[in-house]
């Protein structure tokens, strides 16, 4: 028996780790990834010329599909020169802008010694031989300088000389040279910098400072591309729609071939797969476009137990829960979003309630809706209103359709909320108590109604919640005394210096065992640990893994496994 809960405890710690691109090893990426015109036109941007902006929410496939240019590139002397550097730790340097005023700068060098140590990979030393030490200078750039550099910064501890070395000898015209160099000694044509995590959305300071590096990297030899979310505002220094491309990666649920890219994601992952096609089906439209989402959902009915539309109803129950709990959570990374966020819900909510109520009286005329279009002008015409719907579609709980236009001053943006909120709530059901996936299929069979149900914003949220929306400030931690401003530095109360909580400080201070993936008996184990109660308790100890081995029936193998989830749920907090 024990050996069996073992067995199980050991997949589902695998199972968490397995949907991410990053934990998956090479060669089973590059099997793994599917095949068609959807696939293949995004590898062709990310090989093209010029800046590309890879859009879409996390789990849609950014990383995988970066990863699998790189290792093309890397096999094809053809192709141009791949170099994928990721950002993803890029908010273990957000306490320094609360405590370094040269914040910036430092992630600017940050950034640059990523790229720097990416670069360095894919040339050979043997390749250097030749060239000056002058020429080849990042390329020869000691690479314990380089780790020391990037591990101090990520880890917030004090830089040594060594460190001040390396931040007074890195710079973006040099770095550019470098990669050019780079490009003629492997004989490649050109070569593209694969940016992977630059959603850097969680802060504005590091994100304007990211992006400028990214304007600035593009040369005749060289093209940037960086995974972002969607919605993402990039600054003034970066024109998106002038200076860049985007390509959307977030598949939508209303693309006629939607069903077979999904099913293509699913066939290379799960060559067999024993399933109710119906219920296959019904998932890969709650996955609402997101790979890993499908994938997750699959491994859970796979391992349930139920009747086939029951088990369905429940896995897809639990992912709706997920989201909409991963959607508030964004409140205790960014508690100044917070009332954005709860009243974002509210709207969220309110487009569910009316599309069920709309397909509840069209499935009678064979029509069925997914989009609720809302008058653009009153989106945009307040500031507060566009980022709460940005916030849900960063999230990836709205999709957001082509806007489109009925006349002067009447054009609409149409959104599609998420369809596993759409199904869970019966949206899709057509007014029945039954919610078997054939009924739902047939609902979302059905042609679209000519237009898209329409709501002003007022008629989405109460007056009251669209009266109350602000930006949250943190009040004095001495007195609790509301702030006037966000500009304000003292407390006009008690005088008080005002501070800003750190996301990183307050990820760090989570329970161990509130990390999502951990099995019940682990959680319940980790909680009993004396000297570890949090995240950072945690990673704090220089070998952690010495520490989660004193919990009996756990070794080597699988205290390695419990740490790569717990810092993989530290990178996807911070992101």
């Amino acid at each position: 028996m024990k050996e069996e809960l073992t067995r199980r405890e050991e997949a589902e710690l695998q199972q968490a780790l397995d949907e991410r691109a990053d934990h998956i090893p090479a060669e089973q990426l590059k099997e793994g990834t599917a095949q068609g015109e959807f696939f293949n036109s995004i590898h062709k941007s990310l090989v093209a010329r010029g800046t590309k902006l890879i859009v879409g929410p996390r789990g849609c496939g950014k990383t995988h599909l970066m990863r699998y240019t790189w290792l093309l590139c890397k096999e094809d002397d053809s192709l141009p020169l791949a170099i994928y550097v990721t950002f993803n730790r890029y908010y273990r340097l957000e306490p320094l802008l609360r405590g370094r005023a040269n914040a910036t700068d430092l992630f600017h060098v940050w950034v640059l010694a990523r790229i720097i140590k990416s670069l360095k990979e894919v040339v050979p030393s043997y390749f250097l031989k030749n060239i000056s030490d002058e020429k080849s200078r990042y390329l020869n750039f000691d690479d314990d300088l380089l780790d020391g550099l990037i591990g101090r910064l990520e880890r917030g501890v004090s830089l040594t000389e060594d460190d001040d070395y390396v931040v007074k000898n890195i710079n973006i015209n040099e770095l550019i040279l470098s990669v050019e160099l780079a490009v003629d000694l492997l004989e490649r044509k050109r070569a593209v910098i694969l940016m992977d995590d630059a959603a850097l959305t969680l802060t504005p300071e590091y994100l304007t400072e990211f992006f400028d590096v990214v304007r600035v990297l593009r040369t005749q030899k060289i093209s940037p591309k960086a995974s972002v979310y969607p919605a993402t505002d990039y600054g003034a220094k970066f024109h998106a729609d002038h200076e860049a491309e985007k390509v959307n990666v977030w598949l939508s649920v209303n693309d006629p071939n939607y069903i077979d890219v999904m099913g293509a994601i699913a066939k290379q992952r799960f060559p067999v797969l024993n399933i109710n096609q119906d219920v296959d089906v019904l998932l890969r439209y709650a996955a609402f476009g997101v790979p890993r989402a499908y994938l997750t959902m699959l491994r859970e009915y796979e391992h349930g137990k139920g009747r086939p539309h029951q088990l369905a109803n429940s896995v897809i129950e639990s992912h709706y829960n997920s989201r909409k709990y991963e959607y508030e959570s964004m409140s205790i990374k960014v508690p100044r979003f917070e009332t954005l966020i709860k009243a974002g819900m509210q709207v969220f909510d309110s487009m569910i309630h009316d599309l069920k109520d709309f397909n509840a009286k069209s499935i009678e005329k064979d029509e069925k809706q997914l989009m609720l279009g809302v008058p653009g002008a009153e989106i945009s015409a307040q500031p507060l209103v566009d980022r709460m719907f940005n916030l849900l579609i960063e999230a990836g709980m709205l999709y957001e359709n082509p806007s489109v236009s009925h006349g002067e001053d009447r054009i609409y943006r149409r959104y599609t909320p998420h369809l596993a909120a759409l199904i869970s709530l019966r949206a899709l059901s057509g007014g029945s108590r039954s919610s078997s996936a054939s009924l739902t299929l047939k609902t979302i069979g059905l042609k679209s109604a000519k237009h898209p149900l329409r709501r002003s914003v007022s008629k989405l949220a109460d007056h009251e919640i669209l009266e109350g929306l602000r930006i949250d400030l943190p009040p004095c931690r001495v007195c609790d005394t509301p702030r006037l401003t966000d500009q304000q530095k003292f407390c006009h109360n008690c005088g008080s210096q005002l501070l800003d909580d750190s996301t990183f400080t307050k990820c760090m201070s989570l329970p161990l065992n509130s990390v999502p993936g951990l099995t019940t008996w682990q959680k319940e184990k980790v909680s009993k640990l004396e000297r570890v109660q949090t995240i950072g308790d945690l990673l704090a100890i220089r070998d952690p893994g010495t520490e989660l081995r004193k919990i009996h029936r756990v070794g080597t193998v699988r205290a390695s496994k419990m740490i790569e989830l717990v810092t993989s749920f530290v990178d996807d907090f911070l992101s």
